[in-house]
């Protein structure tokens, strides 16, 4: 089973595309997938884009709504729906919802995830990837913050530490929820994509890059993303990191055997 997951916030415009792109990539070669939007708090008519999609036969679910708590908590909230229904074989793929990252890459993910990898990462900086219609003073602060996390928390395989396009083992997604309870996810803002890697990396995980082709020149409004306050909350992050302990060794390693890792 392949669960697509989407913070969406007020995508009206694009949503209804989006989701289309994705069953047509994905419905082709997948019997067994399901879309899950998790709205939230949408001021427009994302969710009844959403709801309309539905009706022409995508295979998606909406979650959410209410208040918009921002993209940590509606990360947050994805990571704990896929980790009650998702089964041990189920891969769970997260990407953005506003037609910067294109679904056409997500075969190539599934493939490293069939491999064995854990988290397979749709990258910024491999030699083949490409940025598109990002200000360079936002690709700067990006490429910034995944050295400094390169070299404060270095995982095998993986420089992008902030792209939000990733796919996950089910397996590593529940595990995770099992050993940070409610605090797999702290920050509110961009940061929460950082903080999900650092803190699975201390479940021993593998995990690659794929080349990616990110097109923010298809972007239409403005970005949701306040500057200052994710370098704040990236700041908060790292500081906050340098202090996370392992988790117990005898209760990873029985909760690894469960889960067959």
């Amino acid at each position: 089973m392949i669960w697509v997951g989407l913070p969406a916030y007020n995508e009206g415009a694009r949503i209804k595309r989006l989701l289309i792109e994705i069953d047509k990539n994905i419905g082709k070669k997948e019997d067994d997938y399901t879309i899950i939007v998790y709205d939230d708090g949408s001021s427009d008519d994302t969710a009844a884009r959403v709801l309309a999609v539905r009706e022409q036969g995508v295979k998606v679910q909406l979650i959410g709504g209410g208040i918009n708590r921002g993209l940590g908590h509606a990360l947050k909230s994805l990571i704990l729906h896929f980790s009650r229904v998702s089964s041990l074989e189920d891969t769970v793929i997260i990407m953005d919802a506003d037609v910067t990252h294109s679904p056409g890459h997500i075969h190539r993910m599934l493939s490293y995830i069939q491999d064995g990898f854990d988290i397979v990462i749709a990258s910024r900086y491999t030699p083949y990837s490409r940025v598109i219609g990002l200000k360079i003073y936002r690709q700067i602060l990006s490429y910034i913050a995944s050295l400094i996390f390169k070299s404060l928390f270095s995982i095998k395989g993986v420089f992008d530490y902030t792209c939000a396009y990733r796919a996950y083992t089910a397996k590593i997604l529940k595990l995770g929820e099992e050993i940070y309870k409610d605090q797999l996810v702290e920050e509110t803002g961009f940061a929460c994509m950082a903080e999900v890697l650092i803190k699975l990396r201390k479940l021993g995980i593998t995990a690659c890059e794929v080349p990616l082709i990110l097109r923010y020149d298809k972007k239409t409004g403005p970005s949701a993303m306040n500057v200052s306050a994710t370098i704040l909350g990236t700041l908060r992050l790292i500081l906050r990191s340098l202090f996370l302990s392992h988790p117990p060794a005898e209760e990873l390693h029985k909760l690894k055997e469960h889960l067959e890792l």
